[in-house]
């Protein structure tokens, strides 16, 4: 097994002598989720006229067909062919967008990630002569793969049985930015029959893009490196709350003083959410999904949010690892660690929190992650998994030497006073516990082969999580996805 000395050694490597930061915003791309079973209303899939908006388009359907769920207003809002969020705009980053992630705000970060990933592989026997594939969901303008591969090429062992890299993105110009990033500012994905793809800059292994994880596919001597950074945090969630007749779906509707009126001018309508009058297929099949749902049902106005389509990734993580007996998953988000999230869905828009029931499609949508619905998934009974975490950010890069490659980055850097403010506030933010901090609000969350609860690299020390203050619903925000300084 991979020593601790080892673990600091790879921290220490100067992978990249200048310190470059971005200026602009920037976070992930989601792909397109993990399809639902249930049907959208016809309004939700097909415009009925050019010029009207998503909202109106929204607003026309929920006049036809009744209120809506929750999931299906965030699919829209998010990745809705037409206007969606993510899939309306050619860089959602910069002057005009939203959020600077860990990636974006230092080197450390990525480079960190590409320790863990190897000092996994070293831990599994170098997985036992496989092949390695890398495998990013939401891999938004390719900064933390691209840190993540610098690293790789310098420890030549593991460079060599990397057999490609697979980005999970639905979006077309920010696969050309994530191209740009890891293989070459000229060049532009290539069109091979049934994916686009190119080959990085830095040791030569592929680069394939797809729209669906799912469309992966793995061969018997590979085994599958699965990194998902600020990912699940942007799929859709359902809504419960508890009543005197039992659960009930929590369902968008319009605004009443907001309705389209036959004959007048379409305003921007605003929505809401109202209680579904029926018990519900997902509400009826609530509590059986796990002990953490029922014992809430005893309590009066409780409410529960839950994301099917996390659950479709986990699995897919987990039976991926299961089958190829070998290979991980990194999951990196922000989210209560033992409590369900409650009231956390919320609408950011020009570096601001803002209501997530107008303007749909202008206005990014996420919910915090329930790291617990994600831990009771990857530990069904028919996967050969083990799970570790979650874990506080600030302990994971701790544990995987980031104070020594901080140290080591300001050797490098020498007198430059600039450099060195620019690292101080990296290793700061991506650290910080206090209040709000990202070092306390995000948590990493591994699964790895069963293999009797050997120790993971960055949580070594798995103490119970603080839970935040006032509540992860409205505590999360000033430490998610962090706007633009």
């Amino acid at each position: 097994m991979a020593s601790q000395r080892c673990l600091r050694r790879l921290a220490s490597l100067s992978c990249r002598e200048s310190v470059s930061v971005s200026s602009v915003s920037s976070r992930w791309r989601p792909a397109l989720p993990l399809q639902s079973r249930r049907v959208l209303p016809h309004h939700l899939t097909r415009r009925s006229m050019a010029s009207m908006s998503l909202g109106q388009s929204i607003a026309k359907a929920i006049e036809s067909t009744g209120p809506i769920s929750l999931i299906h207003y965030m699919k829209q809002c998010l990745t809705g062919k037409d206007g969606g969020y993510y899939t309306s705009s050619s860089d959602p980053f910069g002057e005009a967008g939203d959020f600077v992630t860990s990636p974006e705000i230092s080197q450390m970060f990525g480079e960190l990630i590409g320790i863990w990933v190897i000092y996994e592989w070293m831990s599994q026997n170098q997985c036992n002569g496989k092949k390695v594939v890398l495998i990013e969901l939401g891999p938004g303008r390719g900064t933390l793969m691209d840190d993540a591969l610098r690293v790789m090429r310098k420890f030549e062992p593991f460079a060599k049985v990397v057999s490609g890299v697979k980005l999970v993105e639905a979006s077309g110009p920010l696969r050309d930015l994530q191209c740009a990033k890891l293989c070459g500012e000229d060049l532009k994905p290539r069109w091979q029959g049934t994916n686009w793809t190119e080959t990085t800059k830095h040791f030569g292994a592929s680069v394939t893009w797809y729209d669906d994880v799912r469309q992966i596919s793995l061969q018997p001597d590979e085994a599958p490196f699965f990194i998902a950074h600020e990912f699940f945090d942007a799929l859709p969630i359902n809504a419960f709350q508890n009543t005197p007749d039992g659960w009930r779906e929590l369902l968008v509707d319009v605004k009443k003083d907001k309705l389209i009126l036959p004959n007048t001018e379409p305003k921007e309508p605003e929505f809401c959410f109202t209680i579904a009058p029926k018990l519900s297929a997902p509400a009826r099949a609530l509590n059986s999904l796990s002990p953490r749902y029922e014992a809430l049902s005893g309590i009066p106005n409780s409410v529960v949010e839950m994301s099917p389509d996390s659950h479709g990734y986990v699995i897919h993580f987990s039976k991926s690892i299961h089958y190829a007996g070998n290979g991980a998953a990194l999951i990196i988000d922000y989210g209560p660690a033992n409590t369900v999230p409650v009231n956390s869905l919320r609408g950011i828009q020009k570096h601001k929190r803002v209501s997530p029931f107008v303007q749909p499609g202008k206005v990014d949508l996420s919910a915090d992650v329930d790291f617990g619905a994600l831990v009771e998934t990857a530990l069904r009974p028919d996967f050969n998994v083990e799970v570790h975490g979650p874990a506080e950010q600030s302990q994971f890069l701790f544990g995987l030497g980031i104070k020594e490659r901080y140290e080591s980055l300001v050797q490098t850097a020498g007198d430059d006073p600039e450099t060195l403010a620019i690292l101080k506030s990296g290793f700061e933010r991506l650290t910080e516990r206090g209040g709000l901090g990202m070092g306390r609000i995000y948590k990493a969350l591994a699964i790895v082969p069963e293999s009797g609860g050997r120790q993971v690299a960055g949580f070594q020390r798995e103490t119970p999580v603080e839970e935040e203050e006032g509540g992860e619903g409205e505590g999360a925000v000033a430490g998610e996805k962090q706007p633009q300084a």
